[in-house]
């Protein structure tokens, strides 16, 4: 007879809230059962969890089975055709755990759910899943995203696990950031927010490299977006060489006026437009790229997040604890019996 495992009797931890959320499911049966074996794997392992799901309008009523079935798990209905990006926000906005992993259904069914968690925890870092073993084909295809990523300050790989475990702190940091969707999905390169992998040797089957064009369509748009106060200050700087040639052009026209005694016919006047134009659009070019990062500006700086790191002993769980006069059997440890 096979002796059983220790950790079947370990006690769910009740210091913690879990939440796991997934917002791109598909309505088939072997979509339930993953889910089940989710909420499972969590049974037995934290007394307190929620799984989110986030699914279009048109799913809705093949879901609702699965709600009533598994105990905690929310439901939340979006239009259909609502991006991937923003679906993933929902879901973070909506959860209330200490951990919150925003994953992908396929993803977490390959990898080890719990000691994910228990890795960002103990690192009290955000946490993506990574596997090592790159295919040659996603490479090359992410190398764009990825240079467009480090330019927007994103750590940017598409090849990356989507799954991502975030402690509720950095997750409210991730959503204050100024674009919420690329935050949650690639985390910003921010000493606020520290990045760490959960390495797996495991492979998602489903997923390959040509597999959602229209999203890296979508992520490409949304990176160049982001990008507009580095292409600002690009453009501030092409038009104040375009305004200074424009006025070194006009100083040489009036040169040739003062020291040649004939010109053609016509070339004053064509010149002298050509001058004019190149510091007028220059200087008009300046002042609207110069005017909208000034507003860029003002937005973040009402936004304020400037420290960039703090350093604490706070134990509020634990004061309370001691004030309450409450002993939590994780604190016992065990030791030599006593005397009777």
């Amino acid at each position: 007879m096979r002796e059983p495992d220790a950790s079947q009797f370990r006690k769910p931890r009740e210091d913690i809230v879990v939440s796991v959320c997934f917002s791109d499911l598909a309505a088939n049966p072997s979509t339930f059962a993953a889910l089940r074996d989710v909420a499972a794997t969590l049974d037995r392992a934290f007394r307190f969890r929620e799984i989110i799901l986030v699914v279009d309008d048109t799913q809705r009523e093949a879901f609702l089975p699965l709600i009533a079935e598994v105990p905690n798990c929310r439901l939340f209905v979006v239009r259909r055709g609502t991006e991937y990006y923003d679906r993933r926000v929902i879901a973070a906005e909506e959860a209330i755990g200490d951990l919150v992993v925003i994953g992908n259904l396929d993803e977490i069914a390959q990898i080890d759910l719990i000691a994910f968690l228990a890795h960002a925890e103990r690192e009290n870092t955000v946490t993506m899943a990574f596997r090592a073993v790159r295919r040659p084909v996603k490479r090359l295809l992410a190398w764009p995203f990825i240079a467009l990523g480090k330019l927007a300050g994103f750590n940017v790989d598409p090849s990356d696990f989507q799954s991502i475990a975030v402690p509720r702190t950095m997750l409210n940091q991730l959503l204050a950031h100024d674009e919420p969707r690329l935050a949650l999905r690639f985390p910003p390169r921010d000493p606020r927010l520290p990045l760490d992998w959960f390495r797996t040797d495991r492979n998602v089957a489903a997923r390959t490299a040509f597999m959602g064009l229209a999203r890296r369509a979508q992520l490409l748009q949304t990176l160049l977006v982001y990008l507009t106060p580095t292409i600002l200050s690009v453009v501030a700087i092409s038009s104040t060489i375009l305004t200074l040639l424009g006025m070194a052009y006009a100083a040489w026209i009036v040169g040739a006026v003062v020291l040649v005694d004939t010109l053609a016919p016509g070339w004053l006047t064509t010149n002298a437009m050509l001058a004019v134009s190149a510091v007028f659009m220059g200087l008009s070019t300046l002042g609207l790229s110069l005017g909208l990062q000034h507003l860029l500006k003002q937005q973040r700086r009402l936004k304020g997040g400037i420290v960039p790191e703090e350093v604490n002993r706070i134990d509020l769980f634990q004061q309370v604890a001691f004030d309450l006069n409450v002993e939590l059997e994780s604190d016992v440890r065990t030791g030599p019996a006593g005397p009777d």
